[in-house]
């Protein structure tokens, strides 16, 4: 486990208060497996860290680090050779030589950090390209500081933040299963973006940008994809304790033959068995293991033990999320067949347009014309649509019809959307509705003179599902679980030079993740599958993962910001799936476990 937290301001801090507050927050765990670490200056700043976190000081200045920084030793060779000396941390040095855009721009790897620089008296707090590493801050407080750590927990522990709840915070998580950063569900607590740092100097606080991946595209055509990322998988190899989790996917499938590839000994790969619940036709990741040979294991969840791992899941969980869950299950199980490192799929499907939303994309654009046609008309065929297939993608379909546009930026907010907005006034009324952060966030990213503007169509959906789904779903989840179940992650579809390729990449020439697999792998493989398997409260929802719903959506109808009889309506309806009605109880059960109101 990595934590680190600091406070900046300690004009209202008795003394040792500060170091107090660090330690009763970052108290050890059974994970934690380094003691707690402290640093002050006794008038500006402090900070701490746990567990493998790195909290380094020289000379009055101090970096405390949650991540890695994977080029370390490239970096230390380049400032040997230019001169300057390292007589600590290679990032403190590299800091305090080279300042800090000429020093981000050099790192490699998933990363937050805050660095005090005493000669400025200039605190920094950064977060890495992709946002693998989450950083958040907040400066309204009853201290009257800017308090800052790797986790909202940690911020909530030090009971200087009210425990209230964000509400445009809550009609984006309704909308999306998530919250959009800079947005969480604390009423002021911020998340730092991806590729960005604070820097903080006296009463000025500045926000500024430091990577922009639509800015940094590389020309086609310099190395064989499939080359870039066996590259970006060598660079990820852990040894012994390390495993990919076989989803079934073709991210997964792709990942597999790539460690076959670059590994000398087999790769240790791991899956999923709910007992009791329906076992595929097809055993994918058994067979893909076969196919390569690996070392695989298959963890059994016993039926007696779901109701105790899903409490545990909202426990650990540090922002409400639905895809929290197939976090914790993947990572707890990791843990319990021996490996404490998992290579992670995530950026596949984003990157190579695997996931259905791309295919819509383009037809969508394909049939603009159909704007020509009246929207009263349009609304009829939604309708019509919706009579003669009843279900989520036809709701979506129906919805993207009775508007105005088929462009990216209005498709895209709807093909992610879980909940729709009218849906929403029923179940809080009193809400009002804020805008749309997705929305806003297509139309600024696809504008006109931004770099995403110029990029090929299936780059720009790219770019839109990296900024928001990824980093603020699947990123986040990955983190909160595999750090609070004291396993690692790298994502190696995430290696910024694969990432600059592929969205430099015209749409006539991307490759598949099939065909990037049947290049790499020494033998042809059926890498084509259906999906990820699914897991059994994605199918349906009974026994024990019933009761776990019903007292979330309880948990839910007892908030005064929810129309009690609105939440019954909406999850009795027939029409509602099983997304539709866990995305509302997951958010129940994780305001009541940490007391929002």
């Amino acid at each position: 486990m990595q934590k680190i937290f600091g406070i900046y301001g300690l004009e209202n801090f008795s003394d040792a208060e500060a170091v107090e507050t660090i330690s009763k927050t970052l108290s050890p765990e059974r994970n934690v497996s380094r003691g707690l670490e402290f640093w002050s200056d006794e008038s500006n700043l402090a900070l701490g860290a746990a567990g493998d976190s790195i909290l380094e000081s020289f000379s009055g200045d101090c970096l405390t680090l949650s991540g890695e920084i994977e080029n370390s030793l490239e970096i230390a060779t380049q400032l040997k050779s230019e001169g300057f000396p390292i007589e600590n941390n290679v990032l403190l040095s590299a800091l305090g030589s080279w300042g800090l855009e000429h020093t981000l721009k050099k790192l490699k790897g998933k990363f937050c950090f805050a660095w005090w620089c005493s000669k400025s008296e200039k605190l920094t707090i950064a977060r890495d390209r992709f946002g693998i590493n989450p950083i958040y801050w907040c400066a309204e407080n009853e201290k009257g500081c800017i308090l800052f750590a790797s986790e909202i927990k940690t911020l909530l522990a030090t009971g200087f933040i009210p425990r209230k709840v964000n509400a445009e915070a809550v009609i984006d998580y309704l909308r999306y299963s998530t919250v959009h950063a800079p947005l969480t569900v604390v009423e002021g607590i911020q998340l730092l973006e991806p590729g960005c740092a604070i820097e903080i100097q006296d009463e000025t606080v500045n926000v500024l940008r430091w990577w922009e991946t639509s800015k940094e595209i590389s020309p086609s055509g310099i190395q064989p994809i499939d080359e870039t990322l066996l590259n970006a998988v060598n660079s990820k190899l852990a040894g012994e304790s390390q495993a990919i989790y076989l989803s079934g996917a073709p991210n997964s499938i792709t990942l597999t033959a790539a460690m076959s590839q670059v590994s000398q000994n087999p790769v240790n790969t791991f899956s999923l068995e709910f007992e009791g619940s329906e076992s595929p036709t097809e055993d994918a990741p058994s067979r893909i293991s076969t196919h390569f040979s690996t070392n695989h294991t298959k963890v059994f969840i016993p039926q007696k033990t779901i109701t105790a791992k899903l409490q545990e899941a909202i426990d650990q969980m540090d922002h409400p999320s639905l895809h929290g869950l197939r976090s914790y299950f993947v990572a707890t199980s990791a843990k319990a067949a021996g490996y404490t490192s998992v290579v992670s799929e995530i950026g596949g499907n984003e990157l190579f347009g695997e996931h259905p939303l791309f295919d819509d994309a383009v037809q969508l654009m394909k049939h603009r014309w159909l704007t020509a046609w009246p929207r009263g008309l349009r609304k009829s065929a939604g309708k019509l649509l919706q009579t003669i297939s009843p279900g989520e993608r036809s709701n979506k379909l129906a919805e993207i019809l009775a508007s105005n546009y088929f462009d990216l930026e209005h498709t895209y907010p709807l093909a992610r959307q879980i909940t729709f907005d009218r849906q929403i006034k029923k179940l809080a009324p009193n809400l009002p509705l804020t805008r749309n952060k997705v929305f806003y966030t297509a139309t600024d990213l696809l504008r006109v003179g931004k770099a995403a503007f110029s990029l090929p169509f299936l780059s720009k959906a790219s770019v839109l599902e990296m900024n928001t789904h990824m980093v603020d779903t699947l990123l986040r989840d990955n983190h909160t679980f595999h750090s609070g179940n004291g396993t690692d992650y790298t994502t190696p579809f995430l290696d910024h030079s694969l990432v600059s390729q592929m969205l430099g990449c015209r749409d006539s020439r991307k490759p598949s993740l099939e065909e990037v697999t049947q290049k790499i792998a020494s033998k042809n493989v059926q890498s084509k599958t259906d999906s990820a398997s699914k897991f059994p409260w994605e199918l349906k929802l009974e026994g024990s993962y019933l009761e776990f719903h019903e007292e979330g959506m309880t948990a839910l109808s007892d908030l005064k910001m929810f129309h009690a009889r609105g939440v019954q309506e909406f999850d009795n309806n027939p029409l509602h799936g099983v997304e539709k009605r866990l995305n509302l109880s997951i958010l129940g059960h994780y305001l009541k476990k940490n007391n929002l109101t």
